[in-house]
């Protein structure tokens, strides 16, 4: 079985995950998919001060955190 890590940016102050991607990454197990995923999230949380729509003052503000799953290929996300 294959998986993928779906990522979701969610904010702890709403509650919600408006928006989710799929990453590059394909996995012949779930434990190397996991190990993964956790490096991805937090590379992603790293980088969000570099993309425009995410200041820092923004990131505080939301409490904005990067969650994410791994998925079987061919599951709905």
């Amino acid at each position: 079985m294959k998986y993928i890590i779906v990522l979701y940016m969610c904010s702890l102050t709403t509650g919600q995950c408006p928006t989710n991607s799929i990453s590059a990454y394909q996995f012949d197990n779930h434990f190397d998919c996991v190990a993964m995923g956790y490096r991805v999230a937090h590379d992603t949380f790293i980088n969000l001060k570099k993309i425009e729509d995410f200041e820092k003052d923004y990131i505080e503000e939301e409490r904005i955190v990067v969650k994410f799953e791994c998925k079987k290929v061919g599951e709905k996300v």
